[in-house]
């Protein structure tokens, strides 16, 4: 496959998936502030794979098959998580406490990078910033597995989702099966940013900000339908034109990675949030008229 044509194919539906991911956690935990970064399982993601490099090196394993198992981990933290929503935890605190993770290890990975460039080993310093330099026709076969066991499952759980999204209240009233649906919520937004973050890197805070842009300006009254298929593609090509761009415009014949650009965007509109208390505390899910 000609490799313009893969690494648009590949950025778009990283696009879709990040932004389903963050869909599926703000709208399972409603809250505006959670996101694949600030509960950190970005950083969780990066800690695993660093771990994943270091065994490589040392025992000649494949990656693919760390992948593999680094996904079923991800299915089991995601059913974890499912299990906790609605329990008495302060979600706040764990925002605070996944984006004290995250910074965590990004020392962690500076103190590695570190010692492995001291003894000469290869280091996979682009996986802090996600770039699409290096896409395969492996990765995007990845890619489109997951997206089209997440629309399975969505299609199964369908009746669930449209009753999830007329409030808490009513969704019990007509019996909802809400277990099941905090499982696909956390489960596929686990294991959907680890399988980006494993092929491309981490783009941070996309997860936070593409759910809010679907939100606000396309999808108004909160129609998941729209916010996850429609919000997500529209999402996924904003983010296929931003790499298309990085790839056409070097600067001094070096890529800008598309990561870093969705970095400092994202830590831009996170300040944004935290700074407007009232908006922080916004609830999604309101009750439709």
């Amino acid at each position: 496959m000609d490799y313009l044509i893969l690494r648009l194919l590949c950025s778009f539906l990283c696009g879709v998936i990040l932004s389903q991911a963050g869909s599926f956690i703000q709208t399972g935990t409603r809250n505006i502030l959670a996101s694949p970064s600030t509960l950190g399982i970005e950083g969780l993601s990066i800690l695993w794979l660093l771990c994943l490099h270091s065994l490589t090196l040392a025992l000649g394993i494949e990656s693919e098959w760390w992948v593999i198992v680094g996904i079923i981990l991800f299915v089991y933290l995601g059913k974890l998580f499912a299990s906790m929503t609605g329990k008495e935890a302060s979600l706040e605190k764990i925002i605070f406490l996944g984006l004290t993770f995250n910074l965590f290890v990004g020392a962690i990975f500076t103190l590695w990078q570190f010692f492995f460039l001291a003894y000469n080993l290869p280091f996979p310093g682009e996986v802090w910033f996600g770039h699409f330099r290096y896409v395969n026709e492996k990765s995007l076969l990845f890619l489109v597995i997951f997206e089209f066991t997440l629309l399975y499952f969505l299609k199964r759980q369908w009746k669930n989702l449209q009753l999830y999204s007329l409030g808490p209240v009513i969704s019990r009233a007509h019996s909802a099966d809400l277990k099941s649906l905090y499982g696909l919520f956390f489960i596929f937004s686990f294991c959907g940013s680890f399988l980006v973050i494993s092929q491309f890197g981490a783009f941070s805070f996309l997860g936070l900000i593409f759910p809010l842009v679907a939100r606000k300006l396309w999808f108004k009254r909160y129609d998941l339908k729209g916010e996850i298929l429609i919000g997500s593609l529209l999402n996924g090509f904003f983010f296929m034109v931003t790499d298309f761009v990085c790839y056409q415009f070097p600067i001094m014949g070096a890529e800008v990675p598309v990561g870093l650009i969705a970095s400092v965007i994202g830590a831009v509109s996170l300040i944004g949030l935290l700074w407007n208390s009232k908006q922080s505390a916004e609830f999604l899910a309101n009750a439709r008229k």
